[in-house]
């Protein structure tokens, strides 16, 4: 099952929408940001070739229907403030991930985000979405939750982060879970 985003979703308190040449400048502080270093495998000094490589994979992620990438932006204000993704995986599950810079973090933006796109995907027929959080990361952890999603276990070292295998939780989400 391989989907057709649109090119915009809100929910009035949230616009996600495709990357633009013209959020250069937000990504890469985005990328170099301390927190988001420490959980993603983000360049420690992020470069123009960085976003440029993240325009192709969000480009062709979206043409072939395997991923779809969004920045998150405030309604009424068109500067990305983070991103929520979505990769098909096996048994067309998808994945879903998430990240934001300062100016997103700590207002509730993030959690609208994850709802919004976690709707889409189940109003397209999705039937199971999971994301991944390491142990030590509390904070998605918890916007793990107020999303709906239900903590299911540790997978050990199912996950790469800066060169390492590293253990992360499983969470799920259910079209009918409580949310």
């Amino acid at each position: 099952m391989a989907l057709r985003a649109p090119q915009t979703l809100t929910d009035g308190v949230v616009v996600l929408r495709e990357f633009r040449e013209d959020d250069r400048a937000v990504v890469l502080s985005t990328m170099g940001d301390v927190l988001v270093h420490t959980w993603l495998n983000m360049p420690a000094e992020p470069r123009d070739s960085d976003f440029d490589s993240l325009l192709r994979t969000a480009r062709n992620g979206r043409a072939t229907g395997e991923r779809i990438d969004y920045a998150v932006t405030e309604a009424g204000r068109d500067v990305a403030v983070g991103a929520v993704i979505a990769s098909r995986r096996h048994r067309d599950n998808y994945e879903v991930a998430y990240l934001a810079g300062a100016a997103g973090r700590g207002r509730g933006l993030m959690t609208h985000a994850v709802r919004l796109l976690c709707d889409w995907l189940f109003r397209e027929g999705v039937g199971r979405l999971e994301l991944r959080t390491h142990p030590d990361n509390e904070p998605s952890q918890r916007l793990a939750e107020r999303a709906g999603f239900q903590r299911e276990g540790l997978e050990r070292r199912s996950i790469w982060l800066h060169g390492r295998r590293q253990d992360a939780i499983v969470w799920s989400l259910l079209p009918d879970d409580p949310r």
